[in-house]
């Protein structure tokens, strides 16, 4: 069974307050067999080019491996060319601190201190140099972990480090290095599970628009847990947090269109949040995909050959145009704009 972290005995067993505690962006787990932990980033940019940048102890389709540090540099450039790679490093070629944010991999590395960060990112002729401050606080729901047995000793947690923030700095690539200025966002995974075990699939998003952040998300169990639809809601106004219960959203996912990989993704979603205190919807339409891979990718050839005849892993990363009502509080507004969003099949 799925066992929610958002309560206070879960505070209490892994020492943390309401607020975000500066260690808790630092490594949370062992980096052997059974563990895997990421650190993400992503910005976008006002020139249109986009980066993602994640700092992995290994791949997470490879949990109960050794340590097998990697770098997943992706740019976007403004023609919407996609550079990059994901290099893997050898196990010395790896450390990170508890007290905060501080990991090296190689001579790639990112420090941060909840608030700001700064990242040195290179793969191949691609660098990504990045500074992120960020503009809405760290958060998380209750204790940002969930569980996956009575004793809560199976576990994947998850730290928005900074859900909405300004970014500036350089990319290089094409032999030139371009400077650049956006927004973007960083938060923090860490495990002991099987992702396909305990999960079948999820919808996650974010956007910002007219000073609302908002960050959207329904994963569902897998069987073996009841199927569970696990909701998770963050609503902000500047730096303020208007909401962090995630209990009452829903989603209507609809009109599903085939993708060449052999997955379906809807082309109308909506999530709706409604309380005794008023009530949020968002909805998406015209999505347009940034990123379609299968996971079966990330597994060497003799792997991908063997899973493909029991499952087909997926990864789905889009834009899309954005329509948010708010109603909460004394809050009133109608607005439009874009959001990312992403969907993982797992099964």
């Amino acid at each position: 069974m799925w066992i929610s972290g958002d309560t206070p005995e879960a505070l209490k067993k892994n020492g943390l307050g309401a607020s975000v505690d500066l260690w808790e962006d630092g490594q949370r787990c062992d980096t052997g067999p059974g563990f895997f932990e990421w650190w993400y980033f992503d910005a976008h940019f006002e020139d249109g080019s986009t980066a993602v940048v994640v700092f992995s102890t290994k791949p997470f389709t490879e949990r109960t491996g050794p340590l097998k540090p990697g770098l997943r540099l992706a740019i976007t450039t403004p023609d919407g060319r996609a550079l990059g790679g994901f290099p893997l490093f050898n196990p010395a070629q790896f450390s990170a601190t508890k007290a905060q944010c501080d990991v090296k991999i190689s001579h790639n590395w990112v420090r941060g201190n909840l608030h700001h960060y700064e990242l040195h990112a290179e793969s191949g002729e691609v660098a990504a140099d990045l500074v992120f401050n960020g503009t809405v606080p760290p958060w998380r729901p209750g204790s940002g972990i969930s569980y996956y047995d009575q004793d809560l000793s199976r576990y994947f947690g998850w730290l928005p480090a900074i859900p909405y923030g300004k970014v500036e700095g350089s990319l290089t690539y094409d032999g030139k290095v371009h400077k650049v200025s956006g927004t973007g966002y960083h938060d923090h995974n860490w495990a002991n599970i099987d992702l396909p075990e305990v999960m079948s699939h999820w919808y996650w998003g974010r956007a910002h628009v007219a000073g609302y952040t908002m960050i959207f998300v329904e994963m569902t169990s897998s069987p073996a847990y009841g199927s569970q639809k696990i909701p998770v809601f963050m609503l902000a106004k500047h730096d303020k947090i208007l909401t962090g219960n995630g209990l009452p959203l829903t989603l209507d996912a609809r009109e599903f269109e085939q993708h060449p990989g052999g997955r379906q993704f809807p082309l109308k979603l909506d999530f709706d949040w409604k309380t005794d205190q008023g009530e949020v919807h968002i909805d998406l339409r015209h999505p347009q995909i940034i990123e379609a891979t299968s996971l079966l990718s990330m597994l060497p050839v003799w792997k991908q050959r063997l899973f493909r005849l029991v499952a087909n892993p997926y990864y789905f990363r889009f834009n899309a145009e954005l329509k948010l009502k708010v109603d909460l509080g004394g809050e009133k507004a109608s607005e439009k704009g874009t959001a990312l969003f992403e969907i993982m099949l797992l099964r």
